[in-house]
């Protein structure tokens, strides 16, 4: 006889149980759970700063692979000199952040610990790629939100109504927002390769309802320092300067300076651009 994991039961019900049963229910369920225990970033940070890690991508084999001999590469360059992580920078950084609580009272004075994972929204860009494995839509800031682990797991579905609602909540909340036109090309381009995913706004709740992480100064602070070290590291290499102190990690410091200096000089330029535009 099978054992059966709690922790995986309310995924299975809903998705193979309450879909072919009543479709209709199973919509509206999903549809709240997404909206009442999801959690955003607020408007204003996607428009102080609408790529949080720039120098980042992620890379599913940077944790390596015992049985396929692959080694714990996580930190270390890609070959573009960016950042490899397997999502746990981007799941970490609201975890100091207070809830501002929507429709849930649990969120209230409370701040998020374990069980929520980080929710890439658009899985599949326009052009066929990963959105995660691309820098312009990795830490997008409409690309990420916060969600239960087992109500995120819906979500991973390509094309299922639960993904397609999420997506849809992201362009209300996000698409219209006032953008400076310095940042401006910075979040067409991402923009460009998101689909629209067909739900109309009339079926969507009231952006009260949402919850939001509480954003302070030394959140846009400490992402714009980031940024900056990165970008003093590669100004440094291109001077033929040696780095002497731990960047980001161990790894990633070590390994720029094998990147090839056109990568390099490239990501630079990338981070210089956005950096002014932040201003």
């Amino acid at each position: 006889m099978r054992l059966i994991d709690g922790n995986n039961i309310l995924y299975h019900y809903l998705q193979k149980d309450l879909q072919d049963r009543d479709p209709e229910l199973f919509g509206a369920l999903v549809a709240d759970l997404i909206a009442s225990l999801g959690i955003w970033l607020p408007q204003d940070a996607y428009q102080r700063m609408p790529l949080l890690l720039p120098w980042a991508v992620r890379d599913p084999d940077s944790r390596g692979n015992k049985r396929r001999g692959i080694e714990d590469q996580w930190g270390s360059p890609n070959d573009e000199g960016r950042f490899r992580d397997d999502n746990s920078l981007i799941k970490g950084l609201p975890k100091r952040l207070a809830i501002v609580p929507g429709l849930v009272s649990e969120y209230r004075n409370a701040r998020m610990g374990n069980g929520f994972v980080a929710a890439h929204i658009w899985r599949i860009r326009a052009d066929g790629e990963l959105a995660t494995r691309r820098w312009d839509t990795y830490s997008f800031v409409p690309n990420i939100m916060w969600l239960p682990a087992q109500v995120a797991k819906l979500t991973d579905r390509e094309g299922a109504y639960a993904q397609r609602y999420l997506q849809a909540l992201s362009l209300k909340l996000y698409r219209d927002a006032p953008i400076t036109d310095d940042l401006r090309p910075f979040v067409e381009a991402p923009w460009s390769l998101l689909p629209d995913p067909g739900i109309p706004e009339a079926d969507l709740p009231d952006l009260s309802d949402l919850s939001f992480f509480e954003c302070d100064d030394t959140f846009f602070a400490s992402r714009k320092r980031a940024i900056g070290d990165v970008l003093g590291a590669l100004q440094s290499l291109e001077r033929g300067d040696i780095l002497n102190k731990k960047l980001i990690s161990s790894r990633y410091g070590d390994g720029l300076p094998s990147v090839s200096a056109g990568r390099r000089s490239a990501l630079m330029g990338e981070l210089a651009s956005y950096l002014a535009a932040l201003g």
